[in-house]
C-alpha cells in the first residue's frame, strides 16, 4: 500500500474515532434500545448490561483509534512484510482451489468464496440474533432447500449419457445421482414431517411413541441427538479434512462425489455450530451444503476436467 494512502486513511481513521467517543452519549440510548430488541430475550437490559455495552462500545472506538494510527505512521506496511502473506495465499489455492473434476478454471476459488462467506454471515447472524430455534422461521423455510437440491441433482443425468467414457462410470454417476435425490428428499420428509401438517394427517399410533409425536422415524431418538450431532458434525469435518489436507483421493467418483476441499470453513463452521445445544443451526447449515453440493455437481459434469478423461478410474 503506497505510504501516502495509508497515511489518509488513518488519520481519517483518527478523526472519525474521536468524532464518535465524542458524540457517543447522544445516540448511545439508541443503541441501548436496538441490544434490548436484537440480542436480549425478554427484551430488558439491566445496570450491569448497559455498563458492558458502553465499555464495548468504548473498546471499539479504542480499537479503530489504534488501527488508524498504524496506518498513519505506516506500520501496517511494515507488519504486512513481515507476514508469510505470499506463502500462505499460495498455500491456501494450492490445498483449496484445484478441481481435476471440473475444467472451469475458478470454480474452487469460487466455491471457497461463496461458502466461506455465507457460513461467516450466517454465524455472525447467530452472534447477532440468535440461533434459528425450533418451529421459528429456520425450520420452516431450510427444508425446502432440500427439495431444490433434490432436484438440481438431476439435472446433469442427461448430460452424462453424453459423456465420452466407459458405460460402467455412467451408470455409476447416474446411480450416485439418483441416491443423492432421494437422501435429500428423505430429509424433506422427515423435517416436514412428510407433509402431516401441511395436509393436517393425524399421527398414527406408532408414531405417538416418538418423542414429538409426528410421523417422523428421527423423532424416536430425540434424546441421543445432543450427542448424534457433534459426533456425526466434527466426525465428518475430520474425516473429509484427512482427505482434503493428508491423503488426497484420485479416482473420478470419489472425487466427483465427495465434498470439495473448497468448503473446509463452511464445514468447520458447520461442525461447531453443533455444540450448541440447538439442532436447527446445523440443520440450516445442512441444507444450505445441499444446494452448495448440488451445484458444483452439475458444474462439474456440464463441464468435465481431466478425470473424465478416456481411462479414468
Amino acid at each position: 500500500m503506497n505510504r501516502q494512502i495509508s497515511m489518509r486513511i488513518g488519520v481519517v481513521g483518527i478523526v472519525l474515532s474521536l468524532i464518535c467517543l465524542l458524540l457517543s452519549h447522544y445516540f448511545f440510548h439508541e443503541v441501548v434500545e436496538l441490544a434490548k430488541i436484537h440480542l436480549t430475550p425478554d427484551g430488558h437490559l439491566n445496570e450491569v448490561g448497559v455498563a458492558k455495552l458502553r465499555l464495548m462500545i468504548y473498546f471499539l472506538f479504542a480499537g479503530v483509534f489504534g488501527l488508524s494510527v498504524l496506518f498513519a505512521l505506516n506500520w501496517i506496511n511494515k507488519l504486512l512484510e513481515r507476514l508469510p502473506l505470499q506463502q500462505l495465499s499460495y498455500d491456501v489455492s494450492r490445498i483449496f482451489f484445484p478441481d481435476p473434476v471440473c475444467s472451469r478454471k475458478n470454480i474452487g476459488k469460487h466455491f471457497f468464496i461463496i461458502s466461506s462467506g455465507l457460513a461467516i454471515a450466517l454465524h455472525l447472524s447467530m452472534l447477532a440474533f440468535g440461533e434459528p430455534q425450533w418451529e421459528g422461521w429456520a425450520d420452516k423455510f431450510t427444508p425446502n432447500l432440500f427439495v431444490v437440491a433434490a432436484i438440481l441433482v438431476l439435472i446433469p443425468v442427461s448430460k452424462v449419457r453424453r459423456l465420452d467414457m466407459a458405460p460402467r462410470l455412467k451408470r455409476k454417476i447416474n446411480w450416485g445421482l439418483f441416491m443423492l435425490s432421494g437422501s435429500f428428499l428423505l430429509i424433506y420428509g422427515e423435517e416436514v414431517s412428510w407433509g402431516q401438517q401441511f395436509f393436517e394427517i393425524e399421527t398414527t399410533d406408532l408414531f405417538r411413541l416418538n418423542y414429538q409425536q409426528e410421523n417422523t422415524i428421527h423423532n424416536f431418538f430425540n434424546p441421543l441427538f445432543k450427542y448424534a450431532y457433534p459426533f456425526v458434525g466434527f466426525g465428518s469435518f475430520i474425516m473429509l479434512s484427512y482427505f482434503w489436507l493428508i491423503n488426497k483421493p484420485r479416482g473420478l467418483i470419489t472425487n466427483l462425489f465427495m465434498p470439495h476441499a473448497s468448503l473446509f470453513i463452511f464445514f468447520l463452521l458447520m461442525a461447531g455450530s453443533t455444540y450448541t445445544g440447538n439442532n436447527e443451526p446445523y440443520e440450516v447449515y445442512l441444507a444450505i451444503f445441499s444446494v452448495l453440493y448440488a451445484i458444483r455437481l452439475i458444474l462439474c459434469i456440464k463441464n468435465p476436467g481431466e478425470l473424465f478423461l478416456p481411462g479414468a478410474d
